[in-house]
């Protein structure tokens, strides 16, 4: 019971220690009163687990496991940083000639009291466990959900910032009235409506191509050889930066249609029909068969089948990876700065007040919070650009979310 004991001193210190450095890693604050406690939080998670070898019936157990040596010599290697004997507080590690990323006494200070947390919970879980398989198990259990809790603490980090910091440009003004003076001043109506519009063509030309190559593969074409080589072709298009599309809408688009409102929707439909094709595919994949041939039993023709039977049992897979697709279209700025986009103010000229005229260029909220970013520092536009990001943000969350909503809904309705 003693033992116990010990170790479960060992595994709260090591991970107070691992939580309070991972914390200190993230903010950089002065550690001039916090490492002389990591110093003393690592001296009584060492003592507690020599205390439990000392005390424990069999004390050779564990001792000389290589995992125990390599937290002994990084918790060392800790304490000593901590009260000033390995390096001062002055100590830095610059690259050569002043390039790249120079290391800190904060930062290796905390990275050494990170990974000295991390081995003391390994060792006091595993010899809590008695070195067995269960205890590699729970480690393992450990490590999957403290990933699961370290991925929502970022996530939810970057939003409430996002959030802070934008919140306060947010008023009616902001979001009716163009902006004025490079982004000082206004607001960012002719970004929204310039995205909306772009974002809705890339949508008209990448969901029927999309949809109708998915179609033919899964539905129409028997030949797999061919199959598989279109399918990598559209996967690897899926992986291109869409820098290279923006390359070629400057190269073959604006040659035709100038930097223009049509010349940025087909780009970013371009980027998007290999994402439509793939997520379509996945959902006409999942009607099962039986459907398939209970219908054209019935004597249904294969186009009566496909309309009136797999698209429908399809469509929430299929209308998922459309909205994906806009909440993707609507983050790019790389493909239409070169293409489609201005920094000015001008409204969407609207033709007959419902078609916009496709050959202007329009403003656009990546464009226009980039051109914000670039203005930091010598024009007072950064609460203007943290509500843009704030907006930007919204539109891409809102999508998202329509997704989970429009699945849900015909999952529902959906049976077989």
């Amino acid at each position: 019971m003693k033992t116990n004991q010990f170790l479960m001193i060992t595994l709260a210190a090591s991970s107070l220690l691992f939580v309070t450095s991972a914390v200190c890693l993230i903010m950089q604050p002065d550690l001039g009163a916090v490492a002389p406690i990591w110093g003393v939080i690592i001296l009584v998670s060492i003592t507690s687990l020599a205390a439990f070898f000392l005390m424990s019936e069999d004390p050779r157990k564990g001792c000389f496991r290589v995992g125990t040596l390599l937290y002994l010599v990084v918790a060392a290697m800790a304490t000593s940083v901590a009260f000033g004997g390995l390096f001062s507080q002055n100590f830095t590690i610059v690259r050569p000639l002043g390039l790249g990323a120079s290391f800190s006494y904060r930062f290796l200070l905390s990275l050494l009291a990170l990974v000295a947390g991390v081995l003391g919970v390994k060792e006091s879980l595993e010899a809590i466990y008695n070195y067995s398989q269960k205890g590699r198990e729970v480690l393992i259990f450990a490590a999957i959900r403290l990933s699961a809790i370290i991925a929502l603490f970022i996530l939810g980090g970057i939003l409430a910032v996002i959030i802070y910091k934008g919140i306060w440009a947010i008023s009616w003004e902001f979001l009716t009235q163009p902006h004025r003076r490079l982004g000082q001043e206004g607001g960012i109506s002719t970004a929204i409506t310039g995205s909306l519009w772009m974002v809705l063509g890339a949508m008209l030309v990448s969901a029927p191509l999309g949809i109708g190559a998915a179609i033919y593969l899964n539905e129409y074409s028997r030949d797999l050889r061919l199959n598989r080589l279109v399918t990598i072709a559209v996967s690897v298009l899926n992986g291109v930066p869409s820098v290279v599309f923006g390359l070629f809408g400057l190269a073959f688009l604006v040659t035709l249609f100038g930097v223009s409102l049509l010349s940025g929707s087909l780009i970013l439909g371009l980027i998007n029909i290999p994402t439509i094709i793939l997520t379509s595919q996945e959902a006409l994949k999942s009607v099962p068969n039986s459907l398939r041939e209970g219908s054209m039993a019935l004597g249904a023709s294969k186009w009566q089948t496909i309309t009136k039977v797999v698209l429908p049992a399809a469509l929430p897979g299929i209308l998922t990876g459309i909205i994906i697709g806009v909440a993707k279209a609507s983050g790019e700025t790389a493909p239409i700065m070169w293409t489609a986009v201005t920094f000015t103010s001008t409204p969407v000229q609207m033709i007959y007040g419902v078609v916009p005229n496709i050959f202007q260029p329009v403003n656009n909220l990546d464009y226009h919070l980039l051109n914000l970013i670039y203005f930091l520092g010598a024009w007072d536009v950064e609460e203007n650009a943290w509500g843009t990001a704030l907006v930007l943000l919204a539109m891409v969350l809102s999508t998202n979310m329509l997704a989970i909503v429009v699945r849900n809904h015909y999952r529902k309705r959906i049976s077989w």
